[in-house]
């Protein structure tokens, strides 16, 4: 590629959108929820979303009550039994 190729701004821009966008993104790593109800709310996401360890692995769930919009977890924990909204508890 020419040199050039490295600074166009609309090169980057269809890059952007057709390779890094639609790839895996790296959310955290395993050692973040060592054991079974452990969790860790990403800060990048706003909390939006969590990683969980379960019995089968993890998961990357949904930190956010579906009628009420409320964060469910904080920060890094754990879940003890289930997950509960704040609002409803």
């Amino acid at each position: 590629l020419p040199v050039s190729s490295y600074f166009d701004e609309d090169l980057y821009r269809r890059e952007e959108e057709l390779i890094i966008r639609l790839g895996p993104r790296y959310v955290g790593h395993a050692l973040s929820v060592p054991e079974v109800g452990d969790y860790h709310a990403l800060l990048q996401e706003g909390e939006g979303r969590a990683l969980v360890r379960t019995p089968q692995g993890i998961e990357l769930i949904s930190n956010v009550c579906r009628h009420r919009q409320a964060v469910m977890l904080r920060g890094r924990g754990n879940t003890k039994n289930h997950i509960v909204c704040p609002l409803h508890r």
